[in-house]
């Protein structure tokens, strides 16, 4: 629907998309954004964090810390090709991480819909991609912080205040959490009240991560992570929730990004400009394949489940979707946004 097709006519553009309708679009797209990256948060686990062994650790750092040292030497040897955006540090970090980060919330919903949250290989991905977010969102504040300082010293240092601000109120909210759940009498569900609060809360964490630089997808995310799962609260906010994320919230989300994504731009900046960032993708894509696969063989796992485990790992979706949006917002070149989205769908 967007301006790679439909959205090229002019009259499905304005039959469709009349006036205003953009606006409402993009803002129920970050709502999505938003609740389904925080119900995931609520959704996660943190005990597979204390449960996964050394094995678990040893993958996930070889799967993270592999990738990320190729393709920083492969943009070493061709930064000289890159154009001036694209061949800061900071950028090159960001595109780096993105390549060699499993994403917890993408892997946790496809292991769902395909029923292998309690097999053995399915155990062994969410560990090993939850210890892998772990270690890329520490990353990633750091290159955004170098991002801010492209600007001014001052940035950074506000950026880094910041973070810590945010840290240090993540266990006052956990301790609020908990009162709701002694507030609630057992057997019986949350008060409704708490549950809409909590939610609009999303919104709020969202707001002030995306307003510190952080993005609008960490804020809610985080703040999912600091709901005690289960009964009686965990569950509550996923059932009350889940429906309507998936079935309004979602597709306006799908709708938005297409919108904003234009692969004629691909064609416009030329091959000199795309060769670059080809090689970047393609060799962070095929590092992390095999660095997993051979890591998990490395520490016992059968050549079966390492194939297995290395495939799962290596699967894009909704958060790098999000990602290739904040990198918009961030004024990062629409050329490396489009190519990326064209390579996560």
């Amino acid at each position: 629907m967007g301006p790679s097709l439909l959205a090229r006519h002019k009259s499905f553009t304005s039959l469709v998309f009349p006036f205003t309708s953009d606006f409402v679009l993009e803002n129920l797209g970050r709502m999505g954004v938003t609740l389904f990256l925080f119900v995931i948060g609520v959704k996660m686990d943190l005990g597979l964090l204390k449960r996964s062994g050394k094995k678990h650790l040893y993958i996930a750092l070889a799967s993270v810390f592999g990738p990320l040292l190729i393709v920083s030497i492969v943009a070493v040897l061709t930064k000289e090709s890159m154009d001036e955006e694209l061949a800061r540090v900071s950028s090159i970090g960001e595109i780096a991480l993105s390549l060699s980060v499993t994403t917890f919330p993408v892997h946790y919903t496809i292991l769902e819909e395909l029923n292998l949250l309690r097999s053995e290989v399915g155990n062994m991905a969410l560990s090993i991609a939850l210890i892998s977010d772990a270690i890329g969102i520490n990353f990633m504040v750091v290159f955004e912080a170098m991002k801010q300082g492209d600007s001014s010293a001052q940035s950074i240092i506000w950026y880094s205040i910041s973070c810590v601000v945010m840290a240090a109120f993540t266990p006052v909210i956990r301790r609020a959490m908990v009162w709701i759940i002694e507030q609630t009498q057992e057997g019986e569900a949350v008060d409704q009240f708490y549950v809409i609060a909590i939610l609009l809360g999303s919104f709020v964490a969202a707001f002030v991560t995306d307003m510190f630089g952080l993005g609008i997808a960490n804020g809610s995310f985080w703040l999912g992570l600091m709901m005690p799962d289960g009964r009686p609260l965990g569950s509550t906010l996923v059932q009350k929730s889940e429906t309507i994320i998936t079935e309004v919230f979602m597709p306006c989300s799908f709708v938005f990004m297409g919108l904003s994504t234009d692969f004629y731009a691909m064609k416009e900046a030329g091959w000199s400009a795309l060769r670059p960032l080809f090689g970047l993708v393609i060799s962070g894509y095929l590092s992390k394949f095999f660095c997993t696969m051979l890591a998990a063989k490395a520490v016992g796992v059968s050549w079966r489940d390492s194939l297995a485990v290395s495939l799962i790992l290596s699967l894009r979706g909704y958060v790098e979707l999000v990602l290739y949006v904040h990198w918009v917002d961030r004024n990062v070149r629409c050329l490396l946004a489009a190519l990326l989205s064209f390579i996560y769908y």
